[in-house]
């Protein structure tokens, strides 16, 4: 399984300070299926320019994933354009069965 969350952050401004407004995590079975929803969300697959990095215990890094920023606007609303960054990080999910024995015991 394949994990992709989504941290949306927005600013009036491009020097001022973002901030968090939504956050969404969803699971795929395969890269193929993320592909598809990122182009589904997104109105194409975005290029990744801008990667996010994971530091590892060795003192390497891994790319865990990238920014996608774009202007937008809540047509419904009204509302004045924004600039919005989404931060897009993918993690492989094992799905194992969890004992809840110990946590039936509080």
């Amino acid at each position: 399984m394949i994990q992709v969350t989504i941290t949306s952050t927005g600013r009036n401004f491009l020097k001022e300070a973002a901030t968090i407004f939504d956050h969404k995590s969803k699971m795929f079975s395969d890269i193929a299926e993320v592909k598809l929803y990122l182009a589904d969300k997104y109105g194409k697959m975005p290029k990744g320019r801008n990667k996010i990095y994971r530091d590892k215990k060795d003192g390497s890094s891994i790319t865990v994933g990238f920014l996608y920023s774009f202007w937008n606007q809540d047509w419904s609303h009204n509302s004045k354009k924004w600039y919005q960054t989404d931060w897009l990080e993918f993690k492989t999910i094992n799905c194992e069965p969890f004992d809840i024995k110990g946590l039936l015991k509080l």
